[in-house]
């Protein structure tokens, strides 16, 4: 009797599955070494070379695109069609200045007064993002090379740069801008830490540098001239009784504030950078039209008490995240549950940031899914990884890969 194709895929698949068990201490010991090679946004050519070798060594054909981020493309049976897009962004939050050194268990955590590291606990800022989600991308490459399974589709594995923060997701948005990423089947990005979670829809941000100005002077001396301080204070409190809706949820945060030279010195400056958030985007543009009349209001109040020596504050936008909805009845939504569920998980869909809003706003049908085992504390110098029960999220993101490129 003839192999059922089905069978064939099927045993394969079994194949790479145990791979990621007999490979747990390697995958983690991977995920170490990523995670201690400094990777500021801006600044990831390090760990990108890492990740191209690594592609390399797996037989992928590895291309550097101009804007830094590393493709590896495993090419499939059928000549047409669009690539399985799998993703995860080599950049950290972090500065090019904070040292990292991993800790494990039992060993002195620098980060936390040398307390001892818990069990089966791995602690360093970014040890799970993004270093978790690059060795789960590297992980699967190389389970497929094993198992040495075929797909009709091609899988094309993309480490991107410019995620974080003022990365404002510019290697996403560079790779769907080509006619390669407009063209692709499904994007497929590992970035959070919840097993359970479907990341569908993508919640849109702006950001903004707001920057107060005067003449300045001596505190005593020059008393009465405009005082970009309080200005920046009034504009920040007008914000703050500001009443956003729970649904569509939207937020907006205060998260950098600088100026000012001395105690008793009237500040010539003052600036904060302002983030603002939401899942729909006429709530978001409503949002910054409040926005924008509280950094007028702030002005003007100031200008009311001390109108010597003012000039008009300045806007400059450092961050535009487009939101949008890979739909609950797509193709791929319902094909993540599947997987999901065969893992005895519970699929729960929310809303984040992430690369995959760049997919969405291209018209590629784009998710975000885990990177597995346990985390938190993502984006502070507290952050910690676990990998235990990590091999069941990897087997998701295996068989949703599998489902969609056959």
């Amino acid at each position: 009797m003839a192999t059922r194709r089905s069978d064939v895929v099927e045993s394969a698949f079994t194949e790479a599955a145990r791979w990621f068990d007999d490979q747990a201490e390697a995958i983690l010991h991977e995920q170490i070494r990523l995670c201690e090679i400094p990777a500021p946004s801006g600044q990831e050519d390090a760990r990108a070379s890492y990740v191209a070798d690594a592609f390399s060594a797996i037989g992928l054909r590895v291309q550097r695109s101009a804007v830094g981020n590393v493709l590896g493309r495993r090419p499939g049976r059928a000549a047409n069609g669009g690539a399985i897009v799998v993703s995860a962004h080599l950049d950290t939050v972090f500065s090019a200045e904070q040292a990292v050194a991993v800790a494990g268990p039992g060993e002195p955590n620098p980060y936390r007064d040398g307390t001892p590291v818990p069990a089966d606990e791995y602690h360093a800022p970014g040890i799970s993002d993004a270093a978790a989600g690059l060795a789960a991308l590297l992980a699967l490459a190389r389970a497929l090379a094993v198992a040495r399974i075929e797909t009709d589709r091609e899988l094309l594995f993309l480490a991107t740069v410019g995620e974080e923060g003022r990365g404002d997701l510019r290697g996403a948005r560079a790779f769907f801008e080509t006619r390669e990423g407009r063209q692709a089947t499904a994007f497929i990005t590992i970035d959070h830490s919840d097993p359970n979670v479907i990341v569908h829809r993508g919640i849109g941000s702006r950001r903004y540098l707001v920057e107060w100005k005067g003449e300045g002077g001596h505190s005593w001396g020059h008393f009465g001239r405009y005082n970009p301080v309080f200005a920046l204070a009034s504009a920040a409190e007008r914000l703050a009784q500001l009443h956003t809706p729970k649904q569509p949820r939207t937020t907006y945060n205060i998260g950098v504030v600088r100026g000012g030279e001395s105690v008793n010195a009237i500040p010539e400056s003052a600036a904060v950078e302002v983030d603002l958030r939401s899942e729909d985007a006429a709530q978001l543009d409503r949002l910054e039209h409040h926005f924008r009349s509280a950094v007028s209001w702030g002005h003007e109040r100031e200008l009311e008490r001390r109108p010597t020596g003012a000039l008009e504050p300045q806007l400059l936008q450092i961050g535009d995240r487009p939101a949008g909805t890979t739909p609950l009845d797509s193709t791929l939504v319902r094909a993540t549950r599947a997987a999901l569920q065969a893992e005895e998980f519970t699929p729960r869909l929310i809303g984040s940031s992430t690369d995959a809003n760049a997919a969405i706003a291209a018209g590629v049908p784009a998710i975000a899914l885990s990177w597995g085992g346990q985390s938190d504390n993502q984006h502070s110098l507290r952050e910690w990884f676990s990998p235990v029960d990590r091999s069941r999220a990897l087997r998701v993101l295996l068989r949703l890969m599998l489902s969609l490129a056959q």
